[in-house]
Formats: C-alpha cells, structure tokens, sequence
C-alpha cells in the first residue's frame, strides 16, 4: 500500500498508550475478547495487520500481508495503586510492548499490545502503533472501534478510506519553485552517520499539575 510523500517524513517509532481496568473480570476470557474483537477491527483497519517495507527511491511502503500485531500477555507483582497518579515512568513503560529497533523494518509490528496481569486483579493494556502509519486522532480512532467491537456494539462510523496514493505528486513532477526544507532528512547527532542511537534516546516526560490561578 502506498504512503504519501509526507509519511516518508515521520518517525520511524511506535506511539504509546495504556489503558487500566480495575475489575475486568476473568483474565483468560478477557484475553480470547480481546483477540477476537482485535481480529475483527483489523479487517476494517487492515494496513495495521501489515508490515513497513523499503522500495525504490529510499521510499516506505506498506506491505499488507497477514503476519499481525503482535500480543503479549504478562504478569506483574505491582498493584495499580503502585502507579499513583499515572504519571509516566520507567513502571509505566515497562506496561508497554517492547519493541527493538535494530530489527530490519519489514520484521517490526505495525501494532503491538501487552496485556499486563496486575497483583490485585486488574489489567493494564498497553498498545504501540506506528507513527508512521497513524496519528493521534485516527489512533484513537482505531481503539474506539476495536472496543465497540469487543463491548458487541455494532458500528456506527463511516469506513476509514486508507487509499494514500491521492496525496502523491502527479506526474510528471515539476521541481520545486522554493527549497521545502520541511522534507529535509533531520539533522543527525555529532559524530554520528545514522539515526540509531538518536531513536534508543529515552525522553523523560513531566507531568505538571496547574491551578486555575497559575494558568492565567
């Protein structure tokens, strides 16, 4: 499947996002609702099931083959109390899927989840999603499908149109009246000659907490 001009532009990385239930009930059967509903969203957002690929002309590409998300199920001694307010930290992120970049592109999951058994019966979901193929609304798009699906609610949304290739420059391409600097690789850490070690890089976000009074 084909990725416009700008997908080639963003980071090669996953985003994040865990979700907690306090009282989910039996965890096997939570699992094999989950599977099953994943199954089901996947036929309506199928690019995730798929795969990145390098083509001609340094380009990505989706390769929409069957090989699928990949999904972990994980026990942990921590309680969700344990987490506090939720803010992110290294607890947090050890309830996401881990993912290796130093894998060859067309190995790394387009979508991972890890579904966490906590200590006191809860469970934590943990997705990853390429941002290559999503952004922040149409990921969120995609969770709020997938749990209609598992809650047995029909649909009510219009089919998401995947089709990219209407966002490629026609042909035959004209050169450029001005240097469009934003297409420019990024610049690359000094004394490096990749990307790498600038993606193994752990931010470390913060979380602030604002009164009325200090927001104004």
């Amino acid at each position: 499947m084909c990725l416009s001009d700008i997908d080639q532009f963003r980071a090669l990385t996953h985003a994040t996002m865990v979700y907690f239930y306090r009282n989910p009930g039996h965890f096997t059967s939570n699992i094999n609702i989950l599977k099953d509903s994943l199954s089901k969203a996947l036929v309506i957002c199928y690019p995730l099931a798929g795969r990145l690929r390098w083509i001609a002309r340094n380009r990505l590409e989706i390769d929409c083959n069957p090989l699928g998300p990949k999904l972990l199920e994980v026990e942990s001694e921590s309680r969700i109390d344990n987490f506090g307010d939720f803010c992110p930290t290294p607890e947090i992120k050890a309830l996401t899927p881990p993912i290796d970049y130093t894998t060859p592109i067309h190995e790394i999951p387009l979508l991972l989840m890890q579904v966490t058994k906590l200590k006191c019966g809860a469970i934590c979901i943990g997705l990853a999603i390429s941002q290559v193929i999503v952004d922040g609304r149409s990921a969120l798009l995609f969770v709020i499908e997938w749990a209609k699906i598992a809650r047995g609610e029909n649909s009510d949304s219009a089919s998401p149109f995947l089709d990219r290739s209407i966002l490629l420059a026609q042909e035959p391409v004209h050169p450029p009246k001005f240097d469009h600097t934003e297409f420019n690789p990024p610049p690359l850490l000094i004394g490096h000659s990749s990307d790498l070690e600038e993606r193994k890089i752990k931010f470390a976000p913060v979380m602030l907490k604002l009164t009325k009074n200090k927001s104004q």
